[in-house]
């Protein structure tokens, strides 16, 4: 056994001394928070239409036929400029973000008032989670998370530019949910999201 794991250790030394490439995996387990929060608005005089503030978050309501849509907007930080001395993997990228993975873990929505999930087939006309612009989440898989997805264009071009530079670093968040007039929507409604990325970094071939 231990014949066989350095004969993989040497062959894998070989191919990054001929100038072969490996990959960094950036997550959880090395220091990157997850995208996770709650969203608690009052639903019970609002008219849709109007927006409805929640503390530092302002919702928009479009009316829509049968209901009305609901976009939460935040942005949520992934990077601090800290994290870069912080983590070691940053140290020994040459390559840098090759790309990102999104783990969506949870996208929930609530009666605040009785702590009770909306019943997603009668409460909840649609439900989107994006991350950066790029749909990583909705209705259909909300009983099926967690569920990981690769970012790509410009939601990975964002969240690499700023990397890439070692600058603070975050990603726009955007959920966006119809309710249907009928069943009357709850006095005061909860959004939970919980979304865990992970950095896929680039090492570069050493020169021996």
């Amino acid at each position: 056994m231990r014949g066989t794991k350095r004969t993989l250790w040497m062959a894998a030394l070989v191919l990054v001394a001929c100038g072969g490439s490996a990959e960094l995996r950036v997550d959880e387990t090395k220091g990157i928070p997850p995208v996770k929060g709650s969203t608690e608005i009052s639903l019970a005089t609002y008219t849709c239409g109007q927006p409805i503030t929640s503390g530092e978050v302002t919702v928009t309501t479009t009316v829509v036929a049968g209901g009305c849509q609901f976009s939460f907007d935040k942005d949520v930080p992934v990077l601090k400029a800290a994290d870069y001395d912080k983590i070691p993997d940053f140290k020994g990228a040459t390559n840098l973000v090759q790309r990102v993975e999104l783990t969506v873990k949870t996208l929930s929505f609530a009666d605040a008032a009785t702590g009770t999930k909306l019943d997603l087939s009668t409460a909840v006309t649609s439900a989107t989670l994006m991350v950066n612009g790029q749909q990583v989440a909705d209705k259909s898989v909300l009983t099926q998370l967690p569920k990981t997805v690769t970012l790509s264009g410009e939601a990975l071009n964002q969240l690499k530019t700023k990397v890439d530079a070692r600058q603070p670093a975050s990603v726009h968040l955007t959920v966006v949910m119809v309710l249907p007039n009928d069943p009357k929507p709850p006095s005061r409604l909860k959004v939970d999201y919980d979304a865990q990325p992970a950095l896929i970094l680039g090492a570069g071939g050493i020169k021996l």
